[in-house]
């Protein structure tokens, strides 16, 4: 009995040594992710997300799955003056100049899908607007009982000539708007 009271209490120190290491390891794993810059005061800044778009590519000491930027042995990218040259495209871009890249290209798409919508959106009311006036121009067509409210808030019936007149409006208005 007291060789299994021992292996309980040997599984329950493996299984808490095992539950204290995967804690140790949620904590550990994410700060190797972490961004480290240098903002305008010159002050160092460690956050887990990018730096602002205000931050140029040489203030950022770190990001993840890079090397550290700004140490001398790290600069053979850069130029005689000590810049990365922008423009070279055999130069590997950073992870901030590629952050940048996909949040002007999610900008722009997302201004094309709503202008687009915005589109689709006018179309589908010049559409409707279009049946109404076909319905209109059948109802006139028809001989229908046509009534207006004038000025005065009074309901008046259109006579022979107004219904002639609306049938000549709407068939102008149709032609000009749609197709």
């Amino acid at each position: 009995m007291a060789i299994f009271a021992c292996a309980v209490s040997a599984a329950r120190r493996f299984s808490l040594v095992a539950a204290l290491g995967f804690v140790a390891a949620a904590y550990v794993l994410p700060a190797a992710a972490q961004w480290s810059w240098r903002d305008e005061t010159g002050r160092t800044v460690y956050s887990d997300r990018p730096p602002p778009a205000s931050i140029k590519s040489d203030q950022i000491l770190r990001q993840p799955g890079a090397q550290t930027f700004g140490t001398a042995n790290n600069n053979s990218a850069a130029g005689a003056d000590g810049k990365a040259d922008a423009k070279d495209p055999a130069k590997p871009k950073t992870l901030a100049e590629r952050e940048m890249e996909f949040r002007k290209r999610t900008q722009e798409s997302a201004e094309a899908e709503k202008k687009q919508a915005e589109e689709q959106r006018n179309t589908e009311m010049r559409a409707a607007d279009c049946e109404r006036l076909r319905g209109y121009l059948r109802a006139l067509q028809d001989g229908m009982r046509i009534t207006r409210t004038d000025a005065k808030g009074n309901q008046e019936y259109l006579d022979d000539a107004q219904r002639a007149s609306e049938i000549t409006r709407a068939k102008d208005n149709l032609s000009r708007g749609c197709s």
